[in-house]
């Protein structure tokens, strides 16, 4: 059985779309469907699982109802709407797309599938995804569960992330778009990889296009589909300060990087030569340049998260200002009244824009002691409770 011949049989769109119709799960972004709704959703689901995004979601639209209303919003506030999410430019890329579609189009997203390609953060399967669902274009959205889908219903052998076949996986499912409810296709071809035709052990049972499956007349639906060999996640080491003061905890604005717009401890990479300067002696410098002299850093312990493309262990110490540097104390003030520096309070964290990875840099238990070496000197382990962060993917 070729390609082209499940393509021609004419037999599997009507049997996917009834097996969606009885089996689609109910999700906040099908009810009340409309084209912004649609877009806020499939950014969401770049690289997050449905169960993550749905709190989010709802929380988002119910925030910013209209296309129209996002445009009108601040980025801080729509990237604080976002904190947790991960994959923070997918937010910063949302509110250029809202931002365009008011100045371009008048606040109505464009139907066309190439017009909403040029909007700011836009890629090929997110336009192809909203054409499709929101305006009923017959084209087909090659998001990561459609390309197994695809792969292994024809059989394609080569590694699907490589840009040739994902353009062959994609010219494939156009031939299977039905000219009827090309929307609802998009969808059951991502509801049957998300739910039934998974990466590891899928349910062929209670697939229903098992059939024409390809990859399962050869056996071969745990290979199929293939991947190139990944890079190994660049190993990246920073030393950063928790800073207190009345209850409240001195943040900076992240502006470039993986976490852009978000709010973070200060802190600084630490080289990747092994020099030998410790954690402590590169943090100093950071500090000074904040208006912060310190007068201690006790080390609380260490914390590694997992980026999509980096490896990350953050070494925090617990910074003790020199109470006695009055110049120090108010520069460091006047710089916490700048945009990029904030005295934080426990309920502010709640209103701004923070990543999992600020949440448990300041979750690891404080440094035993309240006094310590002089930064000057490598610091000891202090009470030796050093913290290992689990691992969460998270990235712009």
């Amino acid at each position: 059985m070729t390609a082209r011949a499940t393509a021609r049989d004419g037999a599997l769109a009507p049997r996917l779309l009834a097996w969606f119709d009885g089996h689609a799960r109910d999700l906040p972004w099908r009810r009340d469907p409309s084209p912004y709704r649609t877009l806020v959703s499939e950014l969401m689901l770049q690289q997050t699982v449905v169960a993550t995004v749905i709190p989010y979601f709802q929380r988002f639209v119910a925030r910013w109802p209209e296309v129209t209303a996002l445009a009108a919003a601040g980025e801080d506030d729509v990237l604080a709407m976002w904190s947790g999410l991960g994959y923070y430019s997918r937010a910063r890329n949302l509110h250029r797309a809202a931002r365009a579609v008011v100045e371009r189009h008048g606040g109505a997203l464009p139907s066309d599938e190439q017009a909403l390609a040029e909007l700011p953060g836009v890629g090929p399967y997110t336009a192809a995804a909203v054409a499709a669902i929101a305006f009923g274009r017959r084209t087909f959205a090659l998001d990561g569960n459609a390309a197994r889908v695809v792969a292994r219903l024809a059989g394609v052998e080569a590694p699907i992330d490589r840009p040739a076949t994902r353009t062959q996986l994609r010219v494939l499912g156009q031939e299977w778009v039905p000219a009827d409810r090309p929307g609802a296709f998009a969808e059951a071809v991502m509801e049957l990889g998300a739910t039934v035709c998974t990466p590891r052990a899928p349910g062929c049972a209670r697939c229903p296009v098992a059939a024409r499956c390809r990859a399962r007349e050869m056996a071969r639906t745990t290979e199929i589909p293939a991947r190139s060999p990944r890079r190994a996640r660049k190993v990246v080491r920073v030393a950063c300060a928790r800073i207190f003061r009345e209850g409240r905890v001195l943040l900076v604005k992240q502006r470039t990087g993986l976490l852009a717009g978000t709010w973070g401890l200060p802190a600084r990479e630490l080289p990747q030569d092994g020099a030998s300067a410790s954690p402590a002696r590169v943090l100093v410098s950071t500090l000074h340049r904040l208006g912060v002299e310190p007068r201690s850093l006790i080390l609380a312990g260490d914390v590694r998260h997992v980026f999509t493309h980096r490896d990350v262990t953050a070494t925090v110490f617990d910074a003790t200002p020199a109470a006695d540097r009055a110049g120090r104390a108010a520069e460091a003030d006047r710089r916490a009244t700048d945009d990029d520096v904030r005295w934080v309070s426990p309920h502010e964290l709640t209103t701004l824009a923070v990543s999992s990875f600020l949440r448990k840099l300041l979750e690891v238990p404080a440094a035993s002691r309240l006094q310590g070496p002089s930064p000057t000197r490598r610091p000891g382990r202090g009470s030796g409770r050093g913290a290992k962060g689990d691992k969460r993917l998270e990235s712009p």
